[in-house]
């Protein structure tokens, strides 16, 4: 009684096709979610006891102000006057244009009223200060 058959191997084969489609996927993922990630100019923001985190932080104008007074409107340097200028067309397209100030903490009082005065003479009403609570 012969009991071994002749069963011949067959060679197992793998699909490449979906895990070569995943790693693309993985890497288109990385590739653009790296260019949506914004890097802010380095400030270093005071703190302050009654600090209050507002509900909505998305949609602000953000105007960034480094210890040595240099003034930014997203990363580039920018002039109270041509902060004025970039203002302009920002509250015509939304009136109610909400601005946040990044002030750092060495910055003097006079700077920061200089632009609280800027954005008052273009219209702009609401502006808030980023400050961390103690």
């Amino acid at each position: 009684m012969n009991l071994e058959e002749n069963i011949e191997e067959e060679d197992v084969e793998i699909d490449m096709s979906p895990m070569i489609d995943m790693v693309f996927l993985l890497l288109i993922f990385f590739v653009v979610a790296s260019q949506i990630v914004d890097t802010k100019v380095a400030v270093d923001v005071p703190t302050a006891i009654y600090a209050k985190v507002p509900e909505d932080e998305t949609g602000r104008f953000l105007i960034s102000v480094t210890k040595d007074g240099a003034l930014y409107v997203g990363h580039d340097v920018v002039t109270i006057e041509e902060l004025k200028q970039r203002l302009e067309p920002e509250l015509e397209r939304d009136p109610k244009l909400r601005i946040q100030i990044r002030s750092d903490r060495a910055v003097r009082y006079k700077v920061n009223e200089e632009i609280m005065e800027a954005c008052a003479e273009v219209g702009a009403t609401d502006l808030i200060y980023s400050a961390f609570e103690e």
